[in-house]
């Protein structure tokens, strides 16, 4: 999906080639497009992950302790708020609403690093219970990439903000070295890449896990006063 955008703007001269923010890949038409529809499509894949998680979690540990209830669902609404924040800056882009795209980014970004360290907190807790939820080494993964995503936090938001002490152009989608602060921008839009990556990563840990559980949807008929028919078996 990024790759997509990536080309297409660069193709287009509407960012530079050496890693621009990903928002900044989907600035100007027609990759705004991509952007907006594709990143809403995945906040809503991504919160079906985080309530198929939630769920997983609950089902297996009825019995658990309270703690471990009630971080899983802090984890589920966090995780919700992080998803929320991600169709924010598909739907605020930077060049309509500013403060709406940056608020957005925060909800996912900051959220969705708080949930990863969530989770793995869970992971550690729940394998002292059963061997079904992995080994040690998923679980110290997560954790490399959890510290690895809040470096990446840390250092896009402290260069972000160094970068544009010193820059002195005019268009930002378009920093260029002569413009000032184009070292600190350029630490800031690799961890922000560093940052997305290990998100994306983290979700696929996930994998083992879910091939161990089946999700299925019922179907109940109401009639017309809201009552379950029950229909005879066969």
């Amino acid at each position: 999906m990024q790759l997509v955008r990536y080309s297409i703007s660069v193709g287009l001269q509407h960012v530079p080639a050496e890693f621009p923010y990903i928002s900044d890949t989907g600035t100007y038409h027609p990759e705004s497009c991509i952007f907006g529809q594709l990143l809403n499509i995945s906040a809503a894949l991504a919160f079906m992950t985080i309530y198929v998680r939630y769920k997983q979690v609950e089902e297996y540990n009825r019995e658990a302790s309270t703690q471990v209830i009630k971080v899983n669902k802090v984890s589920l609404v966090l995780g919700g708020l992080a998803c929320l924040g991600m169709s924010m800056v598909a739907n605020f882009q930077e060049k309509s609403i500013l403060f709406m795209h940056l608020v957005g980014a925060f909800m996912c970004f900051a959220l969705g690093v708080t949930y990863t360290f969530i989770q793995t907190w869970l992971s550690f807790q729940l394998r002292e219970c059963s061997d079904m939820w992995g080994n040690i080494h998923t679980c110290r993964i997560r954790m490399t990439l959890c510290i690895t995503s809040l470096l990446g936090l840390i250092f896009t938001s402290i260069f972000a903000g160094l970068a544009n002490m010193k820059w002195t152009g005019t268009d930002p989608t378009k920093w260029s070295p002569d413009e000032g602060g184009f070292a600190e921008h350029i630490v800031s839009t690799v961890s922000e890449w560093v940052l997305a990556i290990s998100f994306l990563l983290f979700f696929f840990t996930y994998i083992r896990e879910f091939q161990k559980v089946t999700i299925e949807a019922h179907l109940r008929l109401y009639t017309e006063d809201l009552e379950p028919i029950n229909y005879p078996e066969v």
